[in-house]
């Protein structure tokens, strides 16, 4: 039995409360958080394809197809046939994306402070080195 003091109960804990905080601040602009984590990929990978973010998102061809659809009918993203290769296409955002994005990553700098206005200097460097270390732990438990 997994007792309540225990570090990977209180992770999963932090995960859910960081979790509820994003879904919450993400209502406004009507996006769910892999619709968020979607156009934020975009963003930093422009022409990306959708291979590429269904790697990125660890979610079927399917449900990222669901996705990207629900982004470009709210006209966030676009598809281009690149001349070389028609039958990938390439992910862009649009004007409506980038502003968006913008309030996304605003949410996520606001979360960040949050998080380091209850912390010093000295256990957010603390934090910095070990949370890597932690997450090696799941990485590895994937391979």
């Amino acid at each position: 039995m997994l007792k309540s003091d225990s570090i990977s109960e209180k992770i999963y804990q932090i995960s859910n409360l960081q979790q509820n905080f994003v879904a919450q601040s993400l209502k406004y602009l009507e996006l769910n958080p892999i619709q968020a984590r979607s156009l934020n990929y975009i963003a930093q990978h422009p022409g990306t394809i959708q291979k590429n973010l269904a790697g990125y998102l660890e979610k079927p061809n399917a449900t990222v197809t669901n996705i990207l659809k629900s982004l470009e009918k709210a006209d966030f993203i676009k598809r281009k046939i690149p001349v070389e290769n028609e039958r990938q296409k390439q992910l862009f955002l649009t004007a409506a994306g980038e502003r968006v994005i913008g309030e996304v990553e605003q949410i996520f700098a606001q979360l960040n402070t949050l998080v380091e206005l209850e912390l010093t200097a000295k256990e957010i460097d603390s934090l910095n080195q070990v949370l890597p270390k932690v997450a090696s732990v799941f990485s590895k438990e994937k391979s």
